[in-house]
C-alpha cells in the first residue's frame, strides 16, 4: 500500500532552518484486522546543529521533528473503528518511545498527556516524555536532559501522527560556548509544527 506523505508547510521550514534529512514508507503494524502503513518525514534542526558546531566540537543533531501520515489496509467502512483508533494510538505512543532510544536517548520516562488543537480543527493526542542524551565532545561528558512529544489524530478517516523531541537545558551552558538556547521556546515551535501537519 503506498501512503501520500503528511502534508507539511516545507517554505516555513527552510525558513525557520530546519532541512528534511528522512523521508520512508513502512508498515508500522499488523493488527489482527488491518496493517497500518506509514509515511513518515523527518526534520532536523540544521541551523541549530550548524551554530553549535561553528562554536565547538559538537557537530551532531540537537533537536528533530517528524509527522506520519498512516493508511489503514484493508480500510475500513465508514469511521474508524475505535478498538482500532485505541490500538493505534498505543502503537504510536511506544513507538515513539523506541524512536528516542534508537536516538540513544536513556531513562525515557512518560510524563504527562494534554491536547492540542490542529489546524483542521481536530484535537490531537500528545504524550510527553522527559531523558538523557548522552553527549561526549569538546571535552564534555555530560547527559543532556530531553523532552519528547507524539501527537496522534484523525481527519476525514486518515490518522496522522507528528512529534519531536528537544534539549531542555541551555547548550550554551552545558557545553561552555557563547550560546543561549530556550526550551520553552523550542517546545512552542515544536506544537506550532504539529499543529500544521495535515
Amino acid at each position: 500500500m503506498t501512503v501520500p506523505e503528511p502534508t507539511l508547510p516545507a517554505e516555513r521550514l527552510r525558513e525557520q532552518g530546519w532541512d528534511r534529512i528522512e523521508s520512508e514508507q513502512r508498515v508500522l503494524a499488523r493488527l489482527p484486522v488491518v496493517t497500518v502503513h506509514g509515511h513518515t518525514v523527518v526534520y532536523g534542526d540544521e541551523r541549530l546543529r550548524e551554530r553549535v558546531a561553528d562554536l565547538s566540537e559538537c557537530d551532531r543533531p540537537w533537536r528533530f521533528f517528524f509527522a506520519t501520515r498512516l493508511g489503514l489496509s484493508p480500510s475500513p467502512p465508514g469511521s474508524i473503528p475505535s478498538m482500532v483508533a485505541r490500538i493505534v494510538r498505543s502503537r504510536v505512543r511506544n513507538g515513539f518511545a523506541d524512536r528516542l532510544r534508537d536516538r540513544g536517548f536513556t531513562d525515557l520516562d512518560q510524563t504527562r498527556r494534554t491536547e492540542l488543537r490542529i489546524r483542521t480543527g481536530e484535537r490531537a493526542s500528545l504524550t510527553g516524555y522527559r531523558g538523557r542524551d548522552p553527549i561526549a565532545c569538546r571535552d564534555v561528558a555530560e547527559e543532556l536532559p530531553i523532552e519528547g512529544w507524539v501527537g496522534v489524530w484523525s481527519h476525514d478517516g486518515t490518522f496522522y501522527v507528528a512529534g519531536g523531541a528537544y534539549p531542555v537545558a541551555d547548550l550554551g551552558d552545558v557545553l561552555e560556548i557563547e550560546l543561549e538556547t530556550d526550551p520553552d521556546s523550542f517546545r512552542s515551535e515544536l506544537f506550532e509544527l504539529i499543529r500544521t501537519v495535515g
